[in-house]
């Protein structure tokens, strides 16, 4: 379909042109609306340097204060100056600037850090300054050295160089300067052009970039967010991965365009240690992937004063930045756990999220009006599929005017939510970034007049969903205290408190620009241009919609903000989903390494939509990707998003998808996934809540949880679930066996979920699917229980995750391989507010272990006594996978420690154990004593 309009006039180098669009959408992306790097002049530079600016350190300029070092750079170009931090953490900063007194400042996105520029600094265990290097010792076993001649700064973890930064001379620093009258334009230094936008550089080209290898690594993951493998590839032959925040519907698989959010972080992982790193840049950036191998032996004298290792794995990378400073942050482990950990100290984890927000969401493009909302919430209860949320898209406004709703289809909006609320659900509305141009709009009228927009000469004009419409600065405090206050209650009228946000179009997405966004010379608060802030407007944006939740309720209820693009730091306050994909098996595979890079990255609350944003999937398709992004193959966030539209989301004729409009298998198969999604919320919503004290992302590589196994470290089929549950789902059509990779080697017990069957085969494996977890039917795709965990969940499922916090719970005990322990964790409070933050919560442990050999024994114990909050809830059964024994009777131990006999049922074939009704409440403690 074609959609044209004719944009409103736009001033550009004070010529008036009035531009004529036509967008044309076919059936996949228009690869010649987004730049490569040959067309993007920067990123060529970069990459095909025929002269290296080789710089050096002036040996006199090496300062330290204790835990900073500070040196000059110099080259025949120009000068900078070094700075080598040393933070908590086993982690260090090295940030490459001008020097004082240059043309105009850099800007750095000091906001995506959790403290800012405020970081915690550790003092070095010692420094030698010489005269041709300077030799820095940490306390962790780390050590770092920086030459001179050429600059290079070289890390050793254990005494092995394991990260070296411009090794290759690659460094590149263009600095700004005045155009001299008739100097000639080098390569779009001063101006470039794409598809008819001119891109206007008044001092010149400021990027920078420079090369990083990880010396001893095979495989490096991140920089989301991209439709690629996991384990990123080589791009000695494609371009660079690109990192800048863009509207691209129907995207490309196996590609490393840029698509809507960019997180320039990096893990490298061998089996012995695990590094991370993480380029702090919100510009434009291109990041080349290279593998290699490393003489470690022959770099300079003083590493002769190490292990030496000859030919070994590397991996060369190439960080490539249009604006900005060079400042990284190196992360040294030396697990993935303590990766995780080092990543969030600096950048945030996701806060505890309300306990609906992880159940099941129906959103289309676009629930016509209330009547059409009421039949589809009804049809869930009538059809017994539980259901916490109901999506509102753009149609849902007065005209595209956000903050309002159609006065005709939605007249009564707090009556159709409190409908919901009644049931225990909740609502959610969609509020874009670009105001419509209407001065009988009250949010334009009152932007226009303070001054908020963006500007290029005047007030910056785009096209988008509104029309002629104007984009907020974010950049500007007062504009993002105006964003958060227009979620007030007496500012948008019918709104409640059970009325949630979707941040889209956020990147920002404008029609009329250049890429489908803004223009880079565009004007921000603080004099910044586009080009510097690009990466980090929709982290401004939606993070002034959260605070507007906190400000509407007072602070008393958690927000849930959902945000298609983000930056680092976007977890501190939104969850993030994959954007526009399309209805097929490849996307639906691709989804996979897509949510476990941003996991690893630190955005934890992630998901895709089900079924695909365009196209009318099959009902097999739809049935497993249900099957992939519910509680039977477990995901993180679970939206079934079908949209239709005629111009950028979806096709006029795609199909309503509602559940019960399916064969009545495939709404059972359906049923069943969401119903068991449901039935896991009680570990979901316990390993989201581990995530706020370790970083640790619910959804897992196989390898972050098993390190040394150097068979997981590809793997993307699997993935963890905290670290009890593995999954991996069927994602391919008519298929009668899967191959799948179990762990861990011979150490390791896995269950079959449904029916307790154990394995321990270490090596990848053919399962036919009627013998073991997946049946020929796509009824049934559960996962795999971890031997030496316990996994709560509820057995009720109700109409809502609300209406189920005080239901009984079910533990689910997987002994480990030597049959003698489990353990696991469980963690509740009231679901939605943030009592939590003054004790009112319970975390509670599980301990099984074998006391003797006549005696095994299951105990709980309360693991955090600040949460003084206490449930009424029961553990109502418990299932124990594993048994190689014959109990005689088992024994449960209350306050009063008398004995009270339990009913309980063995399975010798299935080796299993089921305790019926202990009736032992889940903040008390209590011991059961299983005798043989």
């Amino acid at each position: 379909m074609i959609w044209c309009s004719v944009l409103h006039s736009l001033f550009y180098s004070n010529a008036f042109i009035v531009l004529l669009i036509c967008i044309q959408y076919s059936e996949a992306v228009d690869r010649s609306s987004f730049k490569t790097c040959e067309q993007s002049a920067f990123c060529k530079r970069h990459r095909t340097q025929a002269e290296k600016s080789e710089y050096k350190v002036s040996p006199g300029s090496v300062t330290h204060n204790g835990s900073v070092i500070i040196a000059e750079l110099e080259s025949n170009i120009n000068k900078l100056y070094l700075k080598i931090v040393s933070l908590n953490d086993a982690t260090m900063r090295v940030l490459i600037d001008e020097k004082e007194g240059s043309l105009r400042p850099r800007f750095q996105p000091v906001d995506a850090l959790k403290e800012g520029n405020n970081l915690k600094t550790v003092d070095f265990k010692s420094v030698e300054v010489g005269n041709t290097s300077t030799f820095i010792i940490m306390d962790n076993n780390a050590k770092v050295i920086l030459s001179y001649a050429p600059f290079r700064i070289d890390f050793f973890v254990n005494d092995e160089l394991t990260i070296s930064v411009n090794p290759n001379n690659a460094l590149k620093f263009e600095h700004f300067k005045i155009k001299i009258d008739n100097e000639t334009d080098v390569e779009g230094f001063w101006q470039e052009t794409f598809k008819n936008h001119i891109d206007h550089k008044p001092f010149g080209s400021s990027s920078v970039g420079i090369d990083i290898s990880f010396i001893g690594y095979k495989f490096v993951y991140g920089l989301p967010e991209h439709a690629d493998s996991l384990a990123l590839r080589s791009t000695t032959t494609t371009d660079p991965y690109r990192l800048y925040n863009l509207d691209v519907f129907e995207y490309e698989i196996n590609e490393k365009m840029a698509l809507y959010g960019a997180i320039p972080f990096l893990l490298a992982h061998n089996k012995e240690l695990s590094l991370g790193l993480l380029w702090l840049n919100a510009a434009e950036t291109w990041v080349d992937v290279n593998s290699s191998t490393a003489d470690k032996g022959i770099l300079h004298s003083l590493v002769e004063k190490f292990k030496r290792s000859v030919d070994v794995p590397q991996i060369d990378v190439h960080c490539m930045s249009e604006s900005g400073l060079i400042d990284f942050f190196v992360m040294l482990g030396p697990k993935p756990d303590d990766i995780f950990r080092q990543n969030t100290k600096l950048t945030g984890v996701y806060p505890l999220p309300p306990l609906f927000s992880l159940a099941y969401h129906q959103s289309r493009w676009n629930y016509n009006d209330e009547d059409d909302v009421k039949e589809v919430h009804e049809n869930f209860d009538k059809h017994d599929i539980p259901l916490d949320v109901i999506w509102l898209d753009i149609e849902h406004t007065d005209g595209k005017r956000y903050f309002t709703w159609d006065p005709n289809k939605f007249t009564n909006p707090k009556q159709m939510i409190s409908n919901l609320v009644a049931k225990g659900r909740k609502m959610v509305t969609i509020i874009d970034p670009h105001i419509k141009k209407d001065d009988n709009y009250h949010v334009y009228s009152e932007a226009k007049k303070n001054g908020y927009f963006v500007k290029v000469g005047d007030d910056y004009e785009g096209h988008c969903w509104s029309g002629a419409s104007m984009y907020l600065d974010f950049l500007n405090p007062a504009v993002r205290d105006f964003w958060a206050g227009q979620f007030a209650f007496d500012q948008y009228i019918g709104s409640t408190e059970d009325l949630f946000t979707w941040n889209d179009m956020n990147e920002p997405s404008v029609f009329s620009g250049p890429e489908v966004t803004m223009e880079k010379d565009a004007r921000h608060f603080g004099d910044w241009e586009h080009r510097d802030v690009h990466n980090i407007y929709g982290f401004y944006h939606h993070s002034s919609t959260f605070r507007g939740h906190l400000l509407r309720t007072n602070n008393r209820k958690r927000p849930f903000v959902l945000t298609r693009s983000f930056f680092v730091g976007s977890q501190r306050t939104a969850a993030v989903w994959t954007g526009d994909n399309t209805a097929s098996w490849e996307q639906l595979r691709i989804s996979v390494p897509m949510l476990l890079s941003l996991s690893i990255s630190g955005i934890p609350h992630v998901g895709a939509d089900v079924g695909g944003f365009f196209g009318n999937p099959d009902e097999q398709l739809l049935t497993r990707w249900y099957q992939v992004k519910t509680g039977t193959s477990l995901n993180k966030y679970f939206r079934n998003l079908n949209f239709f539209t005629a111009v950028t989301h979806a096709h006029i004729d795609t199909k309503r998808r509602e559940p019960w409009l399916f064969s009545n298998t495939t709404t059972s198969s359906i049923r069943r996934a969401i119903r068991t999604r449901y039935s896991f919320l009680p570990y979901w919503y316990t390993i989201f809540y581990e995530h706020t004290l370790t970083g640790k992302p619910p959804m897992r590589p196989v390898w972050s949880e098993f390190p040394d196994d150097e068979g997981s470290f590809d793997e993307e089929r699997e993935w963890l679930l905290g670290s009890g549950l593995l999954v991996r789902p069927v994602m391919e059509p008519d298929v009668p066996s899967i191959s799948l990779y179990l762990p861990g080697r011979r150490n390791v017990v896995w269950y079959n979920w449904d029916d307790h069957m154990v394995s321990t085969v270490f090596f990848f494996i053919r399962v036919l699917i009627v013998f073991l977890w997946f049946i020929s039917s796509v009824y049934v795709n559960t996962p795999i229980d971890r031997g030496g965990t316990i996994i709560p969940k509820w057995e009720r499922v109700r109409r809502a995750s609300t209406l189920m916090r005080q239901d009984p719970i079910t533990l689910y005990v997987a002994i480990n391989f030597k049959g003698d322990y489990a353990n696991g964790t469980l963690y509740m409070d009231d679901g939605e507010t943030f009592d939590y933050k003054t004790g009112q919560y319970f975390y509670w442990g599980f301990v099984y272990k074998k006391e003797g050999d006549q005696l095994y024994s299951l105990s709980s114990k309360n693991l955090d006594k600040k949460g003084t909050l206490e449930s009424d809830a029961m553990i109502e059964k418990i299932v124990i996978r594993g048994v190689r024994y014959y109990p005689t009777n088992v024994h449960i131990y209350l306050d009063d420690w008398n004995p009270e006999t339990a009913d309980y049922v063995h399975d010798r074939d299935a080796q299993s154990l089921i305790i019926r009704k202990p009736n032992v409440y889940v903040t008390k403690e209590f011991r059961i004593d299983i005798h043989l």
